[in-house]
């Protein structure tokens, strides 16, 4: 292409005002140079005019043809396009509105998910070339067990390796209370924000001074996050002195807004990874053996199968490494986003984005009606186009261009739907979560480039959903029968208004299954006994031990407590798993460390038998079986008074506290206690067997009973148990872990509420207007059938049964495949556990979620009907 091709191509652009007065004034010469040559042949002046005009032919299509030679055709009929399309809105705004604002909660409800979505997999804030950072991790050993990457390994691979210009070690989600405040820290090594390459806003982060074998320095940098939630953004925070697990910190630097690494969301702050003792003062004396995240900078040019064959030669190297380890279980893991496992989060993501998707389905479902309806509408002005030379493809192109114009406006409404929806989603949670257990840490995910071009484009996608067909539909017509004015019978797309409305009744039949489900398994959850007394207790997590002593006799003195017993594990745990040995055969269980008053504390009676006693300690070879065990055990007889040998399941890994192995020992039954179904939510092994700890056994969680308000009780603790023990863990009652299943469930019931009842919303809205709209074009046939004998009855039932059919096969279908993916779900796993839980396969939420259904959809339908049935067919046909 010539330079002189693009100018004239710009100037068509930028200045086509201009250029069109050069060529009407370019044309208008060349017709008056004629004429002059015919004037001095001796023609009259007029004459000479109309044949000089005759020669030249048509002016206008003269111009035409300069415009065509352009290059600037597509882009001149696209603004024609949408010059044409604001006329059109301007003659019937409540139609453009009404798509538009369909669209834009459509798409605004799937992009409330994108946003989330994009601040795991694909952002990550103020990390200047994410591409090049990769994590290195280990896979599990064949036995099941993990195989953690340690600080000592950390440091041989930084020093022994060429793979990775710079790495950095990391330990998170530690809690940690700050002057008495629980807050969440990272642990870092000193090079952690070089590696990031981000500096702080305020002061300085941390370097690698800070972190050092011989402890290092306690600093701290805090986050955007705990600098507005501990300190209220004051300037003048640096330098300042805290109180971190009891000891003294210094602040050196604030991290600005939005970074937060490589996390799904910013701690609270980050400190020197050497401290890790002193933030988890039970893994003093061995952080060495502690398991770390190890991260860093591939270095430029070099292979990822280059890189990889690196690092497993030099795992298989490491001296400690265990002799059952696969050659190749070490992997590098791409960190372009928050989550390190990226495709697992896209496989739960994945039916979410259905769901909230079947919104935006039924809002073109319901445009694509609306649209259906407005095509026999503008029949005539199709056909005139038509008959004026347009071709078909042009008018579609027109009538995209309209929509794909609402589309856009429905995009910006959409981007406005989602940040209300984020923000009252957000300020939902954190106000009805139960709140000790720990702050939500949930901020209002930020928007940016990448949730402005999805919007974009699913606006485009959308466009062809709804747009494309009643396009296509619409200049499907005979002219000459259009111009005079009758109906042709392909412009009534029955056809199309029913798979239309099907999929819109199919839809929200799915949506408020699910929400109906939801619905009964909360109502269900509140009913739930866990056979634990939860109103008047509390559970207290240790963290010191070497001040274990002095928190028990805390507990011990306090007045608020009436009586209190230790476990092991805790409640949410899962229980460790043993063989017990009898004559029967070996049986596994699960078994759980407990003290003398655990049963009296929870309010768990024995049965038969008798309780633990006060002299029964961990060296009695004495047990208490629950109801279940003992009747599977001894089933033709009592268990009290019964031996058995119990044994560690040495191959399952799980042993309560992290502690010592169960000893292999004879032990006798003294009572049996009442099974307690525990916390549903919990998948975990419910404890068969109680073995007997001291009430100060290392490691064990303190059950209490308290007097009052449990909430003023559980205050009143924080208070005095963190004056003995700063780094004392969550104290909380058990009413809020009772709470926890009931939560989760009306979490997920409002919010497919929410959708189905936008899906009703939509779909009967949609059934109104595209009925009303018919028997508005059809009252002269309904004039014509009244005056001709037909009943008002019959003519309802004309208009329901329009409508009956569709409503009927969406109804089924949602139901069908509601039922469906219920049953491959409980054939899962996951699904097994879940089923426990959320009732997949109730009829009541099927049937009643059918029910609303069809009733909303015989109301939408019944007042067009009824509407028709009072035609008055004489004043009717004497108005056509």
């Amino acid at each position: 292409m010539k330079l002189t091709d693009l100018k004239l191509r710009a100037r068509a652009l930028f200045r086509p005002r201009r250029l069109e007065q050069e060529l009407h004034d370019e044309l208008a010469f060349h017709i008056e140079r004629e004429t002059k040559k015919l004037i001095d042949h001796g023609l009259d002046p007029v004459q000479a005019r109309q044949r000089a005009q005759a020669r030249f032919g048509s002016a206008a299509l003269a111009a035409d043809q300069c415009r065509d030679e352009r290059g600037t055709a597509f882009i001149d009929n696209t603004i024609a396009d949408i010059r044409y399309a604001l006329r059109t809105f301007r003659r019937a705004p409540l139609a453009a509105c009404t798509i538009a604002v369909t669209v834009a909660i459509g798409l605004g409800v799937v992009a409330v998910l994108f946003t989330f979505l994009n601040i795991f997999l694909f952002r990550v804030d103020r990390v200047p070339a994410i591409s090049e950072m990769y994590a290195v991790e280990r896979s599990r050993l064949a036995n099941g067990e993990p195989s953690p990457l340690t600080r000592p390994h950390f440091e041989a691979l930084r020093r022994e390796t060429n793979v990775f210009t710079d790495v950095y070690a990391s330990v998170d989600d530690i809690d940690v209370r700050v002057d008495g405040r629980m807050m969440a820290v990272t642990l870092v090594t000193g090079n952690f924000f070089q590696v990031v390459r981000v500096d702080a806003a305020m002061g300085r982060p941390l370097g690698p001074a800070d972190d050092t074998r011989s402890g290092g320095n306690p600093v701290v940098v805090l986050s955007d996050r705990g600098w507005g939630r501990r300190f209220n953004r004051d300037p003048n925070v640096l330098g300042r002195t805290v109180l971190v697990a009891g000891a003294p910190f210094e602040i050196v630097g604030v991290m600005p807004a939005g970074f937060r690494g490589l996390a799904v969301g910013a701690p609270d702050f980050w400190a020197p990874l050497s401290q890790l003792g002193q933030f988890r003062p039970d893994l003093r004396g061995r952080e060495d053996s502690v398991g770390v995240g190890i991260v860093g900078r591939l270095k430029s040019g070099l292979s990822m199968e280059n890189a990889r064959a690196q690092v497993a030669a030099w795992d298989a190297n490491q001296p400690a490494a265990p002799v059952d380890r696969p050659a190749m279980n070490i992997e590098l893991r791409p960190r372009r986003g928050t989550l390190p496992h990226p495709i697992e989060a896209i496989a739960i993501f994945a039916p979410l984005f259905v769901a909230f998707g079947l919104i935006l389905m039924i809002g073109c479902a319901n445009v694509a009606n609306l649209l259906l309806a407005r095509g026999v509408a503008r029949q005539r002005e199709i056909g005139m186009r038509l008959s004026l030379g347009a071709s078909r493809g042009r008018i579609v192109r027109q009538l995209l261009t309209e929509n794909l114009l609402l589309a856009m406006a429905a995009a910006a409404g959409g981007y406005l739907v989602s940040r209300l929806a984020l923000e009252g989603l957000v300020y939902w949670v954190r106000r009805t979560a139960p709140a000790d257990l720990g702050e939500i840490n949930l901020n209002v995910p930020a928007a940016d480039w990448r949730v402005a071009v999805f919007l974009v484009l699913l606006a485009a996608a959308a466009t062809a959903l709804f747009a494309l067909l009643p396009a296509l539909q619409a200049t499907r017509i005979e002219v000459v029968r259009t111009l005079r004015g009758e109906l042709v019978k392909n412009a009534r797309p029955g056809r199309a208004r029913n798979v239309l409305i099907g999929v819109q009744v199919f839809a929200s039949a799915l949506l408020l299954i699910c929400a109906a489900i939801f619905l009964r398994s909360a109502i269900a959850s509140s009913r739930y006994q866990s056979g634990f007394r939860t109103a008047d207790t509390i559970l207290i997590e240790g963290g010191n031990e070497p001040r274990r002593t002095a928190l028990i006799q805390a507990i011990a003195t306090e007045s608020t407590i009436t009586a209190y017993a230790a476990l092991r594990p805790g409640l949410m745990a899962p229980a460790g798993d043993a063989f017990a040995d009898t004559s029967a055969g070996k049986r596994p269980v699960g078994y759980r460390y407990v003290s003398v008053s655990y049963f009296e504390v929870l309010g768990i009676p024995i049965v038969r038998g008798r309780p633990f006693t006060a002299a029964e300690r961990t060296e009695h070879p004495v047990v208490i079986v629950s109801e279940s065990i003992a009747r599977a055990l001894w089933p033709h007889g009592g268990a009290v008074g019964e031996t058995f040998r119990l044994e560690e399941d040495v191959t399952a890994g799980t042993r309560p506290g992290d502690e010592a192995p169960l000893p292999s020992r004879m032990v006798t039954v003294v009572g049996v206690s009442r099974d307690v179904p525990g916390f549903r939510f919990n998948d975990a092994r419910r404890p068969d067997i109680f073995v007997p700890i001291s009430v100060d056994a290392p490691k064990a969680l303190v059950v209490a009973r308290v007097n009052g308000d449990p909430e003023v009780a559980r205050q009143t603790l924080i208070d005095h148990l963190t004056r003995i023990d700063p780094s004392m863990g969550a104290i909380m009652t058990i009413r809020s872990l009772a709470r926890l299943e009931t939560f989760v469930l009306g979490v997920a019931f409002w919010v497919s509420l929410i959708l189905g009842g936008l899906a009703l919303v939509l779909t009967v809205s949609g059934l109104f207007s595209v009925l009303s709209y018919l028997v508005a074009r059809r009252t002269r046939e309904i004039g014509v059938r009244l005056a001709l004998g037909a009943s008002a009855r019959q003519v309802t039932q004309l208009i329901l049964s329009q409508t009956t059919r569709p409503v009927l096969y969406g109804l089924l279908a949602g139901a069908g495949l509601a039922a469906t993916l219920a049953t491959a779900l409980i054939a899962t796993p996951v699904g097994a556990f879940i089923s426990a839980i959320v009732h997949l396969t109730d009829p009541v939420p099927y049937a009643a979620s059918l029910i609303v259904i069809s009733t909303a959809c015989l109301a939408a339908a019944w007042i067009p009907a009824t509407r028709a049935a009072h035609v008055d067919p004489m004043q009717t046909l004497r108005r056509e």
